[in-house]
Order: structure tokens, then C-alpha cells, then sequence
């Protein structure tokens, strides 16, 4: 099969390896899209440490079943899947407690082993023990279905922000995952929804969103207007969707006394820290968490807000590109074109 190979920093290459084969228990995938992430740009542009090369990466992808192993029932061979791809061993202290996570022992599809750059993907037996591998609704394409990563990812976020029904939400970046924060915020019950992006063209692209207020630093002080839009009160939730410094300590600022600030874009490995006020957090009694990654209960809830229209999925699709133009690809995402770029390893 052909299939995009991660050999090393800035080093992709283009192969025919070997079909794989179900093991017991588990499936193989025709892979019929695999979307581009972050986490793909920055594996291809810095290397990541989770990661042994050679790697086929991709992690974002939906396909049909192409062969079901030995042994296992509840699936058939044709059948229209996606894959939650974080696989948790389901035994270890967090997973007994729900926090899939922060299991001591995830693997993830496309990160600790081959992904979805490639015509066919195995599905290992854990992953459909864990219930990984969730069947596609009649009427849902495979592009749409891809998105349940990322959504749940938002979802993670929106359950440990505890965003709730009439609050005030502010989300800095409107990239991919900010545009699915904002969806998913509305979804959950937020009142007023104020999106933040420095590139004007962006934050016009993020309008099919519905947030409520669109802000962007070049024309105006974010701080300011949060405040007024606020009523000087500041919001109930911030969070920081893109992977700013700047973005996270101006995020204490607009944060009302009790609230959230959500740190859900990290930062570069080379400038991990922030220099913040610490008073900003102590005298408004605010909370600050992190989030990454989702569970493949969140997987199963972002797959039902596409289906009934909560999450726009088709505004998601930027470009359609094959396998023969992986780098381009990749190039794309790099440069922030649009927002989600798919490959189709089968053109």
C-alpha cells in the first residue's frame, strides 16, 4: 500500500510498505480520509518524543472495514467507521476513575503507532475493547466523521471549564479548534460567545460560528471590550485555543471573579513558560486548567453534534488533496490556509 512516512524533522517520503493484517481480535481500515492537525505539523516541523520513526502519522481519519480479525463480533467487513484514536488500557488508576486522558499507559493512532497517512490502518484489539472504533450514520461523510477528534477535544474542554447554560465565554483563536470551541460552547448551554483573532481574513472565516462578538487586537483592545461586552464583570470562561503566551496571560485579565481560564493550546517546547500576576488568580478566586486530548465517550458525543448540526462540519473542509501531495498538504496547515486540510490516500 502507499503510504506517507514521517522519517525524521522536516523529512517525509512517500512508500509502498506492506498491507497490515488484523490481529486477533482486531481490523483493518481502508482509510478513506485522514485530516491534518496540529500535532501532525508540529511532529513534521520538530520532531515529538511519544513518536518512533519511521512513523506513518494521522490520527483524524475515518474509513470502511476492510478486514475484521479472528475472533471478533460486532463489526463486518464494508462497514463505515471512524476512529477515536486515543486508546486508554481501561485498568490503570485514571481510566478506573473515567479520566481516560491521563491514563498512564494511552496509545494513540498515528503518534505511538501508524496512522491514517496511508491507503490501510490497523486497528489493534485494545482499541476495539475500548470501543474506538464507532460506526458512521447513513448520511454523515467520511470528511465530517474525521472532525470527532478535534470536537471532543473541545468537549474535554467545555466538561473541565465547566461551561454551563447564560455564561459569558471568550475564545482566543479561531483556527480549527477555536471555531469547534465555539460551536461546542453554544451546544453547552454559553449565553454570549466572544471569539478573538489577530488575522482579520481568520476571524471573517470563523463567522459561520455564530459567536455573538468577533475581536481582533488590530483594531481594537481586547481587554477593553471584553470588559464591555461584560459589563466590566469579565467572563465566565476563557479559553486560550491557540498557542500563545500573550494569549494566556491577557486570558487573567478578561476573566471574571470565580471563572475559567482553560489553557487548551500549548506552547512551544523552545518558550513553555509565561510570566503572568499571580494577584489576577488570587484575588478573583479563578481557576486555571489545561486540557488536551478526549475519550472516546467525547468522541461519541462530538459524532452526535455533527449529526444533528450543532457542530457545522462541512464549514471544516479548506482542501482536498491525495497522498502524492502529502507535503503539500502539510505546507498548507503549516501556513494556516483555511482550516482543515484532508487527504484522501486512495487518489
Amino acid at each position: 500500500m502507499k503510504a506517507a512516512l514521517l522519517t525524521g524533522v522536516e523529512n517525509f517520503e512517500l512508500r509502498e510498505v506492506p498491507d497490515p493484517q488484523p490481529p486477533r481480535g482486531g481490523l483493518t481500515v481502508k482509510v478513506e480520509t485522514c485530516a491534518i492537525c496540529g500535532t501532525d505539523v508540529k511532529m513534521y516541523k520538530y520532531g515529538y518524543s511519544a513518536a518512533k520513526l519511521p512513523l506513518i502519522p494521522g490520527h483524524e481519519l475515518a474509513g470502511t472495514i476492510a478486514q475484521v480479525g479472528e475472533g471478533i463480533q460486532g463489526y463486518r467487513e464494508g462497514e463505515r467507521v471512524v476512529i477515536a484514536p486515543n486508546i486508554p488500557c481501561g485498568t490503570c488508576f485514571y481510566c478506573e476513575r473515567g479520566m481516560q486522558t491521563s491514563c498512564d499507559r494511552l496509545q494513540t493512532i498515528g503518534v505511538h503507532r501508524d496512522g491514517g497517512f496511508a491507503q490501510y490502518v490497523m486497528i489493534p484489539l485494545q482499541a476495539v475493547k475500548q470501543r474506538c472504533v464507532i460506526p458512521i450514520l447513513k448520511g454523515v461523510s467520511f470528511e465530517e466523521a474525521a472532525l470527532i477528534d478535534p470536537a471532543s477535544c473541545a468537549i474535554n474542554a467545555c466538561e473541565l471549564s465547566r461551561v454551563k447554560v447564560g455564561d459569558v465565554v471568550v475564545v482566543i483563536g479561531a483556527g480549527p479548534v477555536g471555531c469547534l470551541n465555539v460551536e461546542v460552547c453554544r451546544a453547552f448551554g454559553a449565553q454570549k460567545i466572544i471569539l478573538v483573532q489577530r488575522s482579520l481574513p481568520r476571524l471573517k472565516q470563523a463567522e459561520f460560528t455564530g459567536a455573538n462578538v468577533y475581536i481582533s487586537p488590530l483594531r481594537e483592545d481586547v481587554v477593553e471590550r471584553v470588559m464591555q461586552e461584560t459589563e466590566r464583570r469579565g467572563a465566565d470562561v476563557v479559553i486560550v485555543a491557540c498557542g500563545s503566551g500573550e494569549a494566556q496571560q491577557q486570558a487573567l485579565e478578561i476573566v471574571a471573579k470565580r471563572g475559567n481560564v482553560n489553557l487548551f493550546g500549548g506552547l512551544p517546547k523552545d518558550s513553555p513558560f509565561i510570566k503572568f500576576n499571580s494577584n489576577l488568580i488570587h484575588y478573583k478566586e479563578a481557576f486555571v486548567i489545561g486540557t488536551h486530548g478526549c475519550s472516546t465517550r467525547q468522541c461519541k458525543i462530538a459524532l452526535d453534534m455533527i449529526v444533528s448540526g450543532k457542530i457545522k462540519a462541512k464549514e471544516y473542509v479548506s482542501y482536498r488533496l491525495g497522498l502524492s501531495d502529502f507535503l503539500q498538504a502539510i505546507k498548507l496547515a503549516e501556513e494556516r490556509k483555511g482550516l482543515k486540510i484532508f487527504v484522501n490516500p486512495n487518489l
